[in-house]
């Protein structure tokens, strides 16, 4: 008997261990991180995690002339209740240009007014977090041509691998035989140490897993080599920053998250419902891993807020599509392959001025099916005379006097902008 009673008491004691490994944080990230509810970036969204995807984006450029006024996207944030700014296209010469050195671009200021604009978003009390591709490089980069060819993967012929047919970067690898984990992993601690960056997304990875290279001087696995990469890096920056944190581009793979902050959940911004991908996670329950993710729909944002995950933002916030000019354009024919991309956002903003100013929406229309369908018709063949459809017009009669309606009513009307700026547990101290 007493055995038996020993025997279930520690199968009680397993099961309450197990149960608090399975709802254990994965790191213990820093209390600012832990607090904060949203990222923002400005520049280049159409390749900088997957939730960024297909959103409007701004010129660097001609948003900040010069580094020094890197404050300028924290007010930017903050209009939109976030205070931290996720930068892109810091390096020399843009994002496309180089990825692989990330020296930073001399025609906005170059180091000084790199350091000088990042001390000012933290007198500020903001925060600020960079871009880095962990996977690929470009050739023609410094590091391309002095160690591309030794560090990246190869194929059965000995050829360096391409990045979805693109010749123009090596896919690095992260394992043994390779110098490239302790380069970049020294590039994360130069911007660290040098401009008190406070830590980094990591594109790319957390999506690749299961990689084969066929370099005979490269040993172990892919997947061994890119554990090692993130815990490596982590702990690199930390010993300088300890409130320094790494997040990745998707949430794929849990022995990654385990090793970081979190990641952005991929294609939630635009191919799918991003409450949808986010409840396939079999860990979404249990709260371990912090998710960010974004959708043109505020109805979605609202959703994934209420579930306890966080938002990716961007300068699309702050559209407002209710002139006239965006009647008229909604009414001209879509004839090239790519217009039906802003006449979708036109009808998500519709959607959501009539959501978050407490107007029934029309529940005959599924925009989510309407982008799709739209999309598919750029690889039909041979090519579509117009990219509009049946159910695209249909949306737009509906539509149209909803909004005017709304427009013409005479009470306040409440904005993207304003609506999220409402939601006050965005901000992080």
């Amino acid at each position: 008997m007493r055995k038996k009673r020993n025997t279930i008491f520690n199968l009680v004691i397993l099961t309450a261990l197990l149960a608090a490994i399975s709802n254990a944080t994965a790191v213990d990230s820093p209390k600012w991180w832990k607090d904060n509810r949203a990222i923002y970036a400005s520049f280049d969204l159409s390749g900088a995690g997957g939730p960024l995807m297909k959103f409007p984006s701004e010129d660097i450029k001609k948003k900040l002339g010069t580094f020094r006024n890197l404050p300028v996207l924290l007010q930017d944030a903050r209009k939109l209740g976030c205070n931290c700014v996720y930068l892109i296209s810091y390096w020399e010469p843009d994002y496309e240009g180089n990825k692989g050195d990330y020296e930073i671009r001399s025609d906005l200021g170059g180091p000084e007014a790199f350091r000088e604009g990042i001390a000012k978003i933290h007198s500020q009390g903001g925060r600020i977090i960079l871009y880095l591709e962990p996977f690929i490089i470009t050739r023609t980069s410094k590091v391309g041509q002095t160690h591309g060819m030794d560090w990246c993967m190869k194929d059965g012929n000995g050829n360096p691998q391409t990045y979805y047919g693109r010749s123009r970067f090596f896919l690095m690898w992260p394992g043994v035989g390779s110098g490239w984990t302790d380069y970049i992993c020294s590039v994360a601690e130069r911007l660290v140490r040098l401009y008190g960056v406070d830590g980094f997304h990591l594109d790319s990875y957390g999506c690749q897993w299961d990689l084969k290279d066929s370099d005979p001087g490269h040993r172990g696995s892919f997947n061994e080599g890119a554990i090692n990469f993130v815990r490596t890096m982590r702990e690199r920056i930390q010993k300088i920053n300890p409130d320094a944190i790494i997040m990745l581009e998707c949430c794929e793979r849990t022995e990654l998250l385990d090793l970081c902050d979190g990641g952005q959940i991929e294609s939630g911004a635009w191919l799918y419902s991003p409450v949808k991908v986010l409840n396939e996670k079999p860990w979404v329950s249990q709260h371990k891993y912090k998710a960010f993710t974004s959708h043109y729909s505020m109805q979605e944002m609202d959703k994934i807020f209420e579930m306890g995950y966080n938002f990716s933002l961007s300068p699309w916030w702050f559209e407002n599509n209710t002139a006239e000019k965006d009647f008229e354009k909604m009414r001209e024919r879509i004839k090239k392959s790519n217009d039906w991309i802003k006449r979708m956002r036109i009808l998500w903003n519709w959607d959501n001025l009539l959501y978050i100013n407490g107007v029934q929406r029309p529940a005959n229309i599924d925009l989510f099916q309407l982008r799709r369908d739209l999309e598919m018709r750029r690889y039909a063949k041979p090519k579509p005379q117009y990219y509009d459809t049946d159910a695209y017009w249909k949306a737009v009669n509906v539509y149209e006097p909803l909004i005017r309606k709304l427009l013409n009513s005479g009470k306040p009307i409440k904005t993207q902008e304003q609506y999220l700026r409402g939601k006050n547990v965005l901000i992080s101290n």
